[in-house]
């Protein structure tokens, strides 16, 4: 049986607070190191900065590796839905969707993080390549669990922010 090399994560955490209060937390990717644990942050580079259409370069690590993707902001539905799409290291534009999705719940909002990947990236086929044969075998089901934990500590991580 071969690896699954797709990607369709979510976590979610309930916030108690408005829907539009989360999402200007959630949607500001230059404070996004604040609560991921793999993103350091990110800056904008061209376009109205959270509107759909403005690009943004967000700075990534892991252990010793670092590294910075391209990303188009695909939908920014104040209150409701922050995505964008990784430009860089993609085999199509449309290859790795990120989101944030707002929905009113209660006394408050439930705010879920999304990642789709429909096929590695380069970058990630070639972090495989160099492993060696028996951590290749199972490299793509540990960065699904690691970006998994990682989704959930980011949404926890705003939802502590905005509760504060």
């Amino acid at each position: 049986m071969s690896e699954p090399t797709s990607y369709d994560l979510h976590a979610s955490t309930h916030v108690s607070a408005t829907p539009d209060e989360v999402y200007r937390v959630a949607s500001d990717i230059t404070r996004m190191g604040e609560w991921s644990p793999e993103c350091t942050g990110g800056e904008w580079a061209s376009g109205e900065p959270g509107t759909a259409g403005a690009t943004f370069k967000g700075h990534n690590r892991h252990r010793d590796d670092v590294w910075t993707t391209e990303c188009e902001v695909t939908a920014a539905e104040p209150g409701r839905r922050f995505a964008w799409a990784v430009r860089s290291y993609q085999p199509t534009p449309d290859n790795s969707v990120w989101a944030f999705e707002i929905e009113p719940d209660g006394d408050g909002c439930t705010l879920t993080q999304r990642f789709q990947m429909k096929q590695p990236p380069s970058r990630l086929v070639s972090i495989k390549e160099s492993l060696p044969a028996d951590r290749a075998a199972t490299f793509y089901e540990f960065r699904r669990s690691r970006l998994q934990q990682a989704m959930q500590q980011t949404v926890d991580a705003i939802r502590d922010a905005v509760q504060r």
